[in-house]
This record gives C-alpha cells, sequence and structure tokens, in this order.
C-alpha cells in the first residue's frame, strides 16, 4: 500500500479531486457547501502526513505555502514568491521533492517545477507579473485555479464527469460536512472510524422539462452495512423562499416516499450536493426524482430531475 493510499478516506478524496480531476478549494467548497478553509486543511494534513520527517525543520506556513504551490492553488504571482523561495532554501526543496514524489501518481497534468539552488529569476517588464515558469500545463478548455477560487466549471461538466466527482466526494460527504480545523486533522479513533462507501448502483438524472439544462447523478452506496444515497446536480435554478429542492423515491404521485429536501439549498451557481439515508423499502421504487417543492405535501411537486431506480435487491 503506497503512502497516499494509507491515508484518512477524506484526505484522500480531496487530493483526487485537486490533482486527478483539476478542481480548486474553492470548486470543492462550492460541491460540498463546506469552507474552503475546510477544503485546504485536509489537503495539507495529507501533504504533512506523506512526508512528516522532511519538513520538520520548515516553519507550518512555509509547508503550507509549499502545498499550496504543488498542488496548484495559488496565483501567478504567489507562485513565483514560492518558486523564488525554494530556490534559495534546501529544506523548503527537500520537503518538496519528498512530497511531490508521493503525488506524482494522481498527477495527471504533472505537477509545478521545483527549482534548482540558485535558479535564476526571471526578469520583470515593468508592473507586469510574468507567467510562472513552474505552472502546470493547462489542459484544454481549463483556466488557471488561483488559491480558493469560485466555481468556473459552470454547466461544462456532463454527466460522466458528475459520475466521476460523486465517486470521490461521497467520502467527504459520508464524513460529517464541515468540522472545524481541530476535527479535520485528527486523526480518527477507533470508535469513529468507519468503512469507506461501497456503490452498489449508479443514477443518471436527466432533466424533465424539454429545454432545461438541468442534470444530475446519483450513486447508491453501503457504508457499514447501512444504505446511502449521494447525489449532486447542476443547472439548476436557486432555490428562494417560495420554493426549494426535495429528493424522493418514486412510482407514482400517489407511491412515492420523500428522502428530505436539499440542504444546504441550491445557491446562485445552481448546483447541490447531498447525502441522504435511504429506507429498508427503497428496492420497491422504479425512479429517483428532484422535485421543486412551495410546500411541504405528501405527494411531489413539480418534477424536475428525474432517472430509473434499478437496486434489484440492493438496499
Amino acid at each position: 500500500m503506497s503512502p497516499v493510499d494509507a491515508l484518512p478516506p477524506d484526505q484522500r478524496a480531496v487530493l483526487s479531486l485537486v490533482l486527478e480531476r483539476g478542481q480548486g478549494y474553492g470548486d470543492i467548497s462550492d460541491m460540498l457547501a463546506i469552507s474552503p478553509d475546510a477544503v485546504r486543511d485536509r489537503a495539507h494534513a495529507a501533504l504533512e502526513t506523506l512526508a512528516p520527517d522532511a519538513g520538520r525543520r520548515l516553519p507550518p506556513d512555509r509547508r503550507a505555502e509549499i502545498a499550496d504551490y504543488l498542488l496548484g492553488q495559488q496565483s501567478v504571482s504567489e507562485r513565483e514568491a514560492t518558486r523564488s523561495y525554494l530556490a534559495g532554501s534546501a529544506s523548503g526543496r527537500s520537503w518538496a521533492r519528498v512530497v511531490a514524489g508521493e503525488l506524482e501518481p494522481l498527477a495527471v497534468d504533472g505537477l509545478p517545477e521545483i527549482p534548482d539552488e540558485r535558479a535564476a529569476e526571471p526578469e520583470l517588464e515593468p508592473d507586469l507579473e510574468p507567467e510562472p515558469r513552474a505552472s502546470r500545463p493547462r489542459r484544454e478548455g481549463s483556466t488557471v485555479r488561483e488559491r480558493d477560487p469560485t466555481s468556473r466549471t459552470g454547466g461544462a461538466l456532463l454527466l460522466i464527469g458528475l459520475a466521476a466527482v460523486v465517486a470521490v466526494v461521497v467520502i467527504l460527504l459520508a464524513g460529517g460536512g464541515d468540522e472545524d480545523k481541530k476535527a479535520a486533522k485528527a486523526p480518527p479513533t477507533q470508535a469513529t472510524q468507519t468503512t469507506q462507501p461501497t456503490p452498489v448502483a449508479q443514477i443518471n438524472l436527466r432533466a424533465e422539462e424539454r429545454g432545461s439544462q438541468a442534470v444530475g447523478v446519483a450513486q447508491v452506496l453501503v457504508q457499514n452495512g447501512q444504505p446511502a444515497l449521494a447525489i449532486v446536480g447542476q443547472n439548476l435554478e436557486p432555490s428562494n423562499r417560495q420554493s426549494a429542492y426535495a429528493v424522493w423515491l418514486y412510482n407514482s404521485d400517489r407511491d412515492a416516499r420523500a428522502l428530505g429536501f436539499v440542504d444546504p439549498p441550491v445557491g446562485r451557481n445552481g448546483r447541490f450536493s447531498n447525502f441522504q439515508r435511504l429506507p429498508d423499502n427503497a428496492s420497491k421504487f422504479k425512479e429517483l426524482i428532484v422535485t421543486r417543492e412551495t410546500r411541504e405535501s405528501r405527494t411531489p411537486g413539480k418534477i424536475v430531475l428525474r432517472g430509473p431506480l434499478e437496486l434489484r435487491g440492493n438496499p
């Protein structure tokens, strides 16, 4: 087992989203409705674990700076400042190289360059910032990611992309959301350890209304013997005081079971992510739907997203 595989599931999930899916701290924060600091803490804790001895001579703020540099979470000026620091710090380069060696298998686009000692600094034109020599290659259609950026993905993700995301972020959603920093960094005790959720079914959710760009995907999972549902959606109208979104198991308007309202509500970015427990009789329902509700009701409101639910004896 590699050191990355031995990390806690929530820390592995953040590294996977950043290095394999190209997400920024802000993207993940929007996706999971947790603070950017909570995401950043998980990423930093993971890198501290990967090279605990090599970084003992570095102050915590320098390790945090190098972590953001390696994970591509800095602005242009921040990247240049970190690169300059690494060029003059043997201990900084040593820690960065140890961590980079562990991260390299995950880095789809590669990692930023760790400069050699006395690397020449680029000449600056007046009032201009240079493009960083250490920046990661961009994927086609991507943008440079800055520290704690707001989400720029908009409606570009397709179902296959959402499915890949939900498979990873469910670990974070199942882990309890926005803990304080100490809780995020603390190792789990024997009493609180849980098994990693196991996907048993996937539901692709399509817009009910013609012309709508709404889309979503859900996964049915089993964790510690308990069935649950991880669901994400995008391109939805924001919730407001008069209406909110709800998730239902569905056969007909008279034969449906509400799993609960989407919480937190859909914001201006048009996205949500939710984790909900499933009832024991979930397998009797044929569809999963997301509705827009104007009031609490025993029957579903206007259907916005729907998809076939085929549990076949699963939870």
